[in-house]
């Protein structure tokens, strides 16, 4: 058991799932086409591109088979895109963070990971009104670092995490520009395909409409249909019947709503559609593992260095693992 993890302090982040969180592993039934296609991109990784046992093992079926379904499983454009990624992930580094450029961006807890959802997927929380930089290659190194920090807690066989983004106390100069939203989105969807299995947008302003129209021509029809808005005043104990579905939120038409929502100067996830009111924080995630003001019982309280330290000590785990090193 590591350091942090021993330490049960409102400041040290959760990162090991609770009883609540249980792993969803769905086999993975490829057809006959799909495995040879599997097949011959694996021959072709193992053996043409990834050049140490480490990038072999990075590059085991679970990931080649998320970019395979992120190009519709055509072979040749899933080949260049593994092989980007190999070459961006030993030049760019993303497991070894760069204090020197991360430590000012990590001071306010604008991002960090702590807690599961039911499914065992990590939590990365954002929280914009807390952006003290300006646009910066730093900033994109910022969620780099956590999106490291979620892969390297997921529990075998959680592939995706998941994440809360509250707009509560946000303005228009609070938030990421488009030129840099756009970078992280291409980040995101050339080297962490399918890794995002729910997205939850809370107090949305009307001013992330018009935003979310103008980089919604970057974002995968599929990750959009993770993307679900809460209405905090809708929000009830964990449901004893069922868990509701987030089909129907993820219906909603973002683009064709942006000029609804910018006309009016309080706008709640229920005035996007009615739909929305089904999405019950605490029917997705257990309650010892979401924070108070959304609803659940965890205290934590975020402290830069305390974060730092844990973090650090997940992605050496992760980077040994990686590696084939095991622990003393």
């Amino acid at each position: 058991m590591a350091v942090a993890d021993s330490l049960p302090t409102k400041h040290q982040p959760r990162f090991t799932p609770t009883a609540e969180s249980h792993v969803s592993i769905t086999p993975v039934l490829l057809t006959e086409s799909e495995t040879t296609t599997l097949d011959a991109l694996r021959t072709h990784i193992h053996t043409a591109v990834a050049s140490s046992d480490a990038q072999k093992r990075w590059a085991d079926d679970g990931c080649l088979v998320r970019y395979l379904k992120s190009k519709k499983w055509n072979l040749q454009e899933s080949k260049q895109a593994v092989q980007d990624t190999i070459l961006w992930r030993d030049q760019y580094k993303p497991d070894v963070p760069d204090k020197e450029m991360l430590w000012t961006e990590t001071v306010p807890g604008k991002l960090y990971v702590s807690g599961f959802d039911m499914e065992s997927r990590p939590l990365l929380y954002m929280k914009p009104r807390l952006e003290n930089t300006a646009a910066s290659p730093a900033q994109i190194r910022h969620v780099v670092y956590h999106l490291e920090v979620a892969l390297a807690l997921m529990p075998e066989g959680t592939q995706n995490l998941c994440i809360i983004i509250d707009f509560a106390g946000s303005s228009m100069t609070k938030n990421p520009g488009v030129a840099v939203a756009r970078e992280i989105i291409h980040v995101l969807g050339s080297h962490y395909p399918e890794r995002l299995g729910k997205a939850y947008i809370i107090h949305a302003p009307w001013f992330f409409f018009p935003f979310y129209k103008l980089i919604s021509p970057f974002i995968d029809p599929v990750t959009k249909d993770k993307i679900n808005f809460v209405d905090m005043k809708k929000q009830k104990p964990r449901s004893a019947v069922s868990t509701p579905s987030s089909a129907a939120a993820s219906e909603v038409d973002l683009s064709s709503t942006a000029t609804t929502q910018s006309k009016t100067s309080s706008p709640s996830a229920g005035s996007a559609g009615s739909a929305l009111d089904n999405i019950n924080l605490l029917d997705m995630i257990p309650e010892d593992m979401l924070e108070q003001e959304y609803g659940g019982s965890s205290d934590y309280v975020y402290n830069q260095e305390i974060y730092w330290n844990a973090a650090g000590e997940v992605l050496a785990r992760a980077r040994k693992a990686g590696q084939g090193i095991e622990d003393a």
